[in-house]
């Protein structure tokens, strides 16, 4: 009975070659191809490993990378996402949401479900400092106004705010109230909403 016999391949590993004298490459290439391009009987195992071929791949990305079903529920995220998330849960919920909120968000549609797409977030600590500075200028906001913002801007409220910035909670709330007006905010959340999706 004829079997297996192996040799050294490159780098020092074994190559193994079957009985009939074809390497292992030949021998998968004769299974042929089956329904686009995939080897035969190849989608049951592919099934098979997709949720973790799905999270190897996520981990693999260098920033926070969702998937989203619109507008903005994560159904799987990577472990930076998923930090992310768990420190900034409103401006990433935002950022997912509005799809015009940066020009460094990169969005990829889900074939065949128009519902679903892939998310992946910029540095959203940097994209802040950026934004924060860059709206401070445009709305010709005080260094203290700038500041109220910048916490607002990350879900704070206005006793957080205030201890951070060791002042009253009244003086906070008469810095939102200005900041409102000088943006044209109907509320706070649609404050949150414009730092996070104005072009700056």
């Amino acid at each position: 009975m004829k079997g297996k016999t192996t040799r050294p391949g490159a780098a020092g590993t074994e190559r193994s070659s079957q009985a009939d004298g074809r390497e292992p490459e030949q021998a998968l290439a004769a299974v042929g191809p089956g329904p686009a391009g995939a080897p035969e009987h190849g989608s049951s195992d592919l099934a098979r490993i997709a949720p973790a071929a799905l999270t190897a791949a996520f981990e693999a990305i260098a920033a926070a990378a969702f998937v989203v079903r619109k507008p903005a529920t994560v159904l799987h995220a990577n472990a930076r996402g998923l930090a992310l998330l768990g420190s900034e849960r409103e401006r990433v919920l935002t950022a997912l949401r509005h799809d015009s909120s940066s020009p460094r968000v990169a969005r990829f549609p889900v074939d065949g479900s128009a519902e679903h797409q892939v998310v992946v977030l910029p540095d959203i600590q940097c994209d802040a400092s950026m934004r924060l500075a860059a709206l401070t200028r445009r709305w010709g906001l005080t260094p203290r106004q700038s500041a109220v913002l910048a916490l607002v801007a990350k879900g704070e409220s206005n006793r957080t705010v205030a201890v951070q910035l060791g002042c009253s909670e009244k003086t906070v709330e008469l810095h939102v109230s200005a900041l409102l007006a000088k943006t044209r905010c109907a509320s706070r959340s649609r404050l949150v909403a414009s730092f996070w999706t104005d072009p700056g």
